[in-house]
């Protein structure tokens, strides 16, 4: 796979970057990895080293954290891009089966060609502070066709997927408003920029960029059973 040149700080840091299949400017057609290309760098085993601040933030949000984890799986999203809707459900198994052993985490990137992803990131975050990030996150992405492209109406339409689950409107309404939440996104979208991430769905595994199929579980979960038998 060809690699790109990420920031200084974060070589620094260990993570090494590969172009992704899916939305954003290095983004291969059709989802899936070139085969024709070298293969990724490997991921390395859990140690204890710090993980970049850009990476993993003290709040970042978790779908699964087991109490010792032996690897760190970051997801950076689009909510606006099919790839990260299929990538969810990649996501989704991989939880299922490595509850006990792999901490995932999930972060907005918000790409600059997607002009309804930040209002769906902020919609997803608003229901996350009701501890309902992957209903909302599900909800979002199945209903992607309703909005993505929508010029009007979007936040009506977003709004009704947090009904849906039964949330608290009152509060969902003030959070999807909220300067935390927006800042929060734009914190994402930051970190994002920052380690040089050119696409998405970005599956970070121990501080190594993967290239993942997101019609193919086998290629995310290959590269996890790997870091967990080293």
């Amino acid at each position: 796979m060809t690699r790109v040149k990420i920031a200084a700080s974060v070589v620094a840091a260990g993570l090494t970057a590969v172009l992704l299949a899916g939305c954003g400017q290095t983004a291969a057609s059709g989802g899936q990895s070139a085969s024709s290309q070298s293969s990724a760098s490997q991921p390395q085993p859990a140690t204890a080293k710090a993980v970049p601040t850009e990476l993993v933030r003290a709040d970042s949000r978790e779908v699964n954290a087991p109490a010792s984890a032996k690897a760190i799986l970051v997801l950076f999203t689009d909510y606006q891009c099919p790839y990260c809707a299929k990538m969810d459900l990649l996501i989704q198994k991989a939880k299922a089966e490595y509850a006990d052993s792999v901490r995932i985490v999930v972060r907005n990137y918000p790409l600059p060609m997607h002009q309804n992803a930040p209002l769906a990131a902020q919609a997803v975050e608003a229901a996350a502070e009701q501890g309902a990030l992957e209903p909302m996150a599900s909800a979002v992405f199945l209903g992607q066709q309703s909005w993505a492209k929508a010029t009007e109406g979007q936040r009506e339409t977003l709004r009704g997927f947090a009904q849906g689950l039964g949330l608290d409107m009152a509060r969902f309404d003030a959070d999807f408003a909220s300067a935390k939440v927006q800042n929060r996104v734009a914190q994402d979208l930051q970190d994002a920029t920052a380690l040089g991430l050119k696409g998405t769905p970005s599956v970070v595994l121990n501080g190594s960029l993967l290239s993942v199929d997101s019609s193919d579980y086998a290629t995310l979960k290959n590269p996890i059973d790997q870091v967990l038998a080293g």
